[in-house]
């Protein structure tokens, strides 16, 4: 419904990082490959890596969350000939994640395979809120509310445990595509709230679930697996906590957090 700071909202800037960074990193690894087409044999790293049932490694990310907020009927009050509105407006930035992975192969043919990597996010977010009042029939003059510009930022620490599916292909000599698909329970351990005063704080809930999907590729080292990939997470639940203490939630009717990772796996 909003239709200001749409480039902000949505977070579009990190998603083109990400994206960017992805499709690099293919390039350079197609590029290498390239590179040895001419020779006559090309060296097989990490030969067994595929017969074993259980692969552990870590990985890091970086993260992309932008906020899905829907606003109730109370952020726009008609009273007489004054009409009053509340616009909240949500921004993100650059946040990130450190984890580790647990590889389960499910199937002998080597293509479905379990993947939980439990992870630590750090979130920061930042809400704008804005406090107009108009007077329709005098005149088309705006009275700014003397709590306009409202600034909170908000940091969060959460505990994130993606359980996926992945299908992957089969091998071409040192690399190999897949595709993941699952959901991803997460609780916040901890909040820190910046603003001038706590009335205004928009507050979240700690319990999160999102459907997770996305795809990566293995690229066999001689030493270790790396594998980039691509997640992409839809909030599935409301996580607007309309506490009594804050002047702001009641104009709010859903919050839902998603996400756009970008993360690299260490796999051995």
């Amino acid at each position: 419904m909003y239709t200001t700071h749409v480039w902000n909202k949505f977070s579009l800037y990190w998603p083109k990082i990400i994206i960017t960074s992805f499709i690099f990193l293919l390039a350079f690894s197609y590029t290498a490959k390239a590179q040895q087409k001419g020779k006559t044999s090309t060296i097989l790293n990490l030969p067994n890596f595929d017969k074993k049932k259980f692969h552990y490694g870590f990985q890091l990310g970086f993260v992309s969350s932008p906020v899905g907020l829907d606003p109730s009927e109370n952020a726009f009050q008609i009273n007489g000939t004054d009409t009053t509105a509340v616009y909240i407006t949500p921004q993100t930035t650059a946040s990130f994640l450190l984890g580790f992975l647990m590889n389960i192969k499910l199937s002998d043919d080597n293509h479905w395979h379990l993947r939980i990597s439990p992870n630590v996010s750090f979130y920061s977010r930042r809400f704008t809120i804005d406090s107009l009042g108009y007077n329709l029939p005098s005149s088309d003059d705006i009275i700014i509310d003397p709590n306009r510009d409202l600034v909170q930022l908000q940091s969060n620490t959460s505990l994130e445990i993606p359980i996926m599916f992945k299908y992957q292909s089969k091998r071409r000599k040192n690399h190999r595509l897949y595709l993941l698909g699952g959901l991803t329970p997460s609780f916040t351990v901890a909040t820190k709230q910046e603003s001038t005063r706590e009335e205004f704080w928009i507050t979240l809930k700690e319990y999160n679930l999102s459907f997770t999907w996305g795809f990566g590729m293995h690229i066999y080292n001689r030493m270790f697996c790396l594998s980039p990939e691509i997640r992409i997470s839809h909030g599935l639940l409301n996580v607007a906590d309309p506490v009594d203490t804050s002047l702001y939630m009641h104009t709010v009717d859903a919050i839902r957090l998603h996400k756009i990772s970008f993360i690299i796996n260490f796999e051995g």
